[in-house]
């Protein structure tokens, strides 16, 4: 690296830098989005009906007449919660998820620090992250990918600092971003159970016992809303509906929401009876194709890692720019994999590596898209980085493991 490059990408103004510069991406995208009426998908519709409904006391409800568990709760509350303070615009949310995202930086970094990298590596891995153009994309709508993301960047950052320094303040903060990253989406809402595992073969019983309780209380608390509510003690009732997505004659690794079946009269029948019903179709599938299953399985698995997609709906992620970028984030992905290996010692990819696995088996069983993985990318830079670093030194075995060594140390 150029040694004046090297000089900025080391200083101190180097990632405010960035991050300035990245909100200010942000905020135009939102704005020209916002001033256009650019796309607005059906899951965008069902969050922002939801939290209106929440913000009027009616309840977890999308129709206006019944309770739903149909969508994680996390991101309603949030659009509940700013709706009340500024009024039911659309725009207040994504200015709130573009000024979230500022923290990611500045957490990358010290993840990047926490795996033994330089100031310029860790800035590198933080500038990534904070430059990630699905995640700008995402604030400008009202998924909840970027309320996951940060969530799950601090959980896992604090939690390692709560294994490795025995903190309980840190144990305290990590539990609470398991929590709000497993209820803003559904996938991650087993991590903090396995956090606090990772924590017990640690020896740090207490924080285990801290994380374990507070990074799984908001997923038994909707589970418990959901039997009182819906009859059924469940974290969602679009599981059935997703494996049948994804287990199906039209179903291939990227057909995603290209197979919409309509099978059933769903005005007769509740939430939960019509997931079952779709649970039901997908296993008798499933039983008369096991081959075919499998290679699904295999193949979606793979596709996590592409960026790309194969969007149904089109708009300014199916372009030619948004398949560019996509396709320009590959070997960022599959170089964090290459990291993830190299510090298989260090807590911090423990950690990381769980929650991919989490995107990896929740997709594989159901459908495969880009945005499933997006929360776990800015974690991923940090080991992309690190991935990088071993690869381009080109070394001997011996002298390789010696640096995984270092770096996981």
């Amino acid at each position: 690296m150029n040694r004046k490059v090297y000089a900025i990408v080391q200083s101190r103004w180097f990632l405010p830098g960035i991050a300035v510069f990245a909100v200010i991406i942000r905020l135009a995208l939102i704005l020209v989005t916002h001033k256009y009426k650019t796309e607005v998908f059906a899951d965008e519709i069902d969050y922002k009906n939801i939290g209106i409904s929440i913000e009027h006391g009616l309840g977890f409800i999308k129709d206006g007449i019944h309770p739903t568990a149909y969508r994680p709760p996390a991101q309603p509350f949030v659009i509940a919660g700013l709706f009340r303070l500024f009024g039911d615009n659309d725009l207040y949310v994504k200015l709130f998820e573009a000024l979230l995202l500022l923290v990611v930086p500045f957490v990358c970094f010290r993840v990047g620090r926490l795996l033994g990298l330089s100031v310029a590596a860790s800035n590198i891995g933080a500038a990534i992250a904070t430059l990630h153009p699905a995640l700008a994309y995402a604030s400008s709508t009202l998924y909840p990918t970027v309320l996951t993301a940060v969530a799950l960047t601090v959980a896992v950052w604090l939690c390692s600092i709560a294994m490795e320094k025995n903190r309980a303040g840190a144990a305290v903060g990590a539990g609470l971003a398991f929590g709000i990253a497993g209820a803003a989406t559904t996938t991650f809402a087993p991590l903090g159970a396995i956090a606090a595992g990772i924590l017990l073969l640690r020896r740090s019983y207490r924080s285990a016992l801290i994380v374990g309780v507070l990074g799984m209380l908001p997923t038994v608390i909707w589970m418990s809303r959901n039997q009182h509510a819906m009859g059924q003690f469940t974290v969602a009732t679009n599981g059935g509906y997703n494996l049948y997505l994804g287990a199906n004659d039209g179903a291939t690794p990227m057909s995603g929401n290209w197979v919409d079946p309509h099978l059933f009269d769903e005005s007769t029948m509740s939430e939960t009876a019509l997931d079952g019903k779709y649970r039901d179709a997908a296993v008798s599938w499933i039983k008369q194709h096991p081959a075919h299953w499998g290679e699904l399985v295999v193949e979606r698995a793979i596709v996590v890692f592409d960026s790309v997609g194969n969007p149904r709906t089109q708009g300014l992620h199916s372009g030619l720019l948004a398949h560019l970028v996509g396709w320009i984030m590959l070997p960022v992905v599959l170089l964090s994999v290459v990291g993830l290996v190299v510090c298989y010692r260090n807590p911090l990819s423990w950690l990381t590596t769980a929650a991919l696995l989490l995107v990896i088996a929740s997709s594989a069983a159901t459908i495969a898209k880009p945005r499933f993985r997006f929360p776990c990318d800015p974690l991923l830079a940090e080991f992309s980085v690190a991935g990088f670093l071993v690869m381009k030194e080109k070394l001997s075995p011996g002298e390789r493991q010696e640096a995984a060594d270092h770096l996981a140390a």
